[in-house]
């Protein structure tokens, strides 16, 4: 079967707060393949989570989600290309319902979506295979007390992007601060911070072989934190890719971020975050089953380092399929 018979259905937006990160993803994506040499089917999944088909042949649908996998099996759609972060995209749900549907998809399944998204879950994994993460604990409204040493971070136990992500550097601007950003969240993880140069590595499954792509080193100009605006704001933060690095230390680096896809269960790709200390250790602070894949994210950057072809990349799976 050639790819151009071969139905690709690629979903992006989302409900998560990384809609827009996601969008920017997806059309990435479209601009570094041959669009003409498969047959694409373009979903934009809302935040209301009705899904608008783009290009069907007759014309611009719009399906609710107990309707929308029926709706595409329908269609002949093969593959799906998944790219939603955050809510639905990497906590295993649309997964699911594609394994239900019996679709074949881009990236992990269900399980190790949800457990790698669910960051207590993944703390716990870690430990289990005797990998180092900062000292974390799970807050609630009513019980955020702790004896850490300050700074502490607070994040959300899922989501990604950095979003909502703080630094407290004292005692008094935890109290102070702390009960402000629960919101409509019941527990959020509280860790310690761990000063070091913060490094990000993407693994990538070809075929049969795992490999992990050249590290990227964040180094920050205006915060002392790499949250959502670091990130996504130009200028903030420099991204250095390939990162200035010994070899026997990228190799250090590299296998914990392959070593962190294998204990995940992680498929087709994977991003791993870690702080290096000053004396060599390693602090695992999260691992993405969809990372994004906007001009600016760190996989393509990766990617480019490494001469792989996010066509190449992204769509080698298609090119296996009966």
């Amino acid at each position: 079967m050639s790819e151009k018979e071969i139905r690709i259905c690629i979903i992006y937006g989302g409900p998560s707060d990384e809609h827009e990160v996601s969008v920017k993803s997806a059309e990435n994506i479209m601009e570094s393949i041959d669009q003409g040499s498969y047959n694409i089917l373009k979903v934009y999944l809302h935040k209301d989570m009705s899904f608008e088909i783009l290009n069907d042949k007759d014309g611009v649908k719009i399906i609710k989600e107990n309707e929308f996998f029926k709706y595409i099996k329908t269609l002949g759609v093969d593959y799906v290309l998944p790219i939603l972060h955050g809510e639905y995209g990497e906590d295993g749900q649309i997964q699911k319902h594609l394994e239900q549907a019996g679709i074949r998809y881009f990236g992990s399944d269900s399980v190790s979506s949800a457990n790698a998204m669910d960051k207590n879950i993944a703390q716990e994994i870690f430990i289990e295979n005797g990998i180092l993460i900062p000292r974390s604990k799970i807050i609630t409204p009513d019980n955020f007390s702790h004896n850490f040493n300050y700074p502490v971070i607070v994040k959300p136990v899922d989501g990604g992007s950095s979003i909502g992500l703080h630094k407290y550097i004292n005692e008094t601007d935890y109290i102070n601060n702390i009960k402000n950003i629960f919101g409509s969240k019941e527990k959020l993880m509280l860790q310690e911070f761990v000063t070091g140069r913060e490094f990000t590595c993407g693994v990538i499954d070809s075929g049969s072989k795992v490999t992990a792509l050249p590290l990227s080193e964040v180094l920050l100009n205006s915060s002392s934190v790499f949250d959502y605006d670091t990130k996504y704001t130009p200028g903030a933060c420099m991204e250095v890719t390939p990162a200035s690095l010994g070899s026997e230390q990228t190799e250090m680096l590299q296998h914990l971020a392959m070593k962190c896809h294998f204990v995940l269960g992680c498929r087709d790709v994977s991003r791993t975050d870690i702080i290096l200390t000053q004396d060599n250790k390693m602090y695992v602070l999260e691992t993405n089953t969809i990372p994004g894949m906007t001009k600016g994210s760190f996989v393509p950057a990766q990617l480019k380092a490494a001469g792989v072809e996010i066509e190449d990349f992204m769509f080698r799976s298609i090119k296996e399929l009966d």
